[in-house]
């Protein structure tokens, strides 16, 4: 069984919050260069996997400038992540998909846009190539096809993003979501309250559910990429029990 201790995604994708800044301000800059130099940020992928970037001078008819569209701003394109990123958990509960199916496409989509500026590429595009990815990683394997037919999307879109999304992610595709941290742990405290007969087991049934609707939240913040899975699930616990009081676990 893989072990995160010596896994890709501990060594290269825990980072610092400095770090995570820095990324955000290089792609975003990234982009706003090419919107100044070239008029548009937009990376087109051809249908063999190729990249077009914009070219141009950005300049109008007789030399003349035209106006820029007002580029995205770092807390911008953040907002614009989040708000992508919560429609990959509405696609996969409407798909019936399981939570490490719908945490590990979120992580894949956050990983791709460290690499590149939400201006850069089509995010629901990107979007749909992250759970597709997902689902053949973690072996719930859904084709193109149906993932497109299910939410309306033409399948190519799918295909024609995946090779981006892969080197984005420089092929590192095993991810560790607090989800499985977080039923370890609930594995655990069920010896603690076994004592505490049918009510203690109620009470953990009541708190694995609160906890895992605070992972959910988790996935929509910058925490996956500052945080091991296994700090994520103890806060996550620790949060929902505060809540609710469902377990003493002093």
């Amino acid at each position: 069984m893989a072990d995160f201790t010596t896994s890709s995604h501990r060594k290269r994708w825990i980072l610092n919050p400095h770090d995570l800044t820095r990324k955000y301000e290089a792609a975003n800059q990234r982009a706003v260069d090419a919107l100044q130099k070239c008029g548009a940020t937009r990376v087109e992928i051809q249908s063999d996997g190729s990249l077009i970037y914009p070219g141009g001078s950005g300049g109008g008819e007789n030399g003349r400038r035209e106006s820029l569209p007002e580029h995205l701003s770092i807390e911008e394109e953040l907002l614009v992540k989040r708000y992508y990123e919560g429609k990959i958990q509405e696609v996969c509960a409407a798909l019936r998909l399981p939570n490490k199916i719908q945490a590990t496409a979120i992580i894949y989509f956050k990983r791709f846009y460290l690499q590149w500026s939400i201006m850069e590429h089509d995010h629901k595009n990107i979007l749909l190539t992250c759970i597709y990815l997902a689902c053949k990683v973690e072996e719930s394997h859904v084709s193109a096809e149906e993932l497109g037919k299910g939410i309306q999307q033409d399948p190519q879109v799918v295909l024609k993003n995946e090779m981006i999304v892969l080197q984005a992610l420089e092929f590192e595709l095993i991810v560790y979501p607090p989800y499985r941290s977080m039923e370890g742990f609930i594995y655990d405290l069920e010896t603690f309250v076994q004592g505490m007969g049918s009510t203690g087991l109620k009470a953990l049934q009541e708190l694995r559910v609160a906890a895992g609707s605070v992972v959910n939240n988790m996935m929509l913040t910058d925490a996956p990429l500052l945080y091991p899975p296994g700090q994520l699930a103890l806060a996550a616990l620790r949060i929902a029990n505060q809540n609710q009081s469902k377990v003493d676990f002093d």
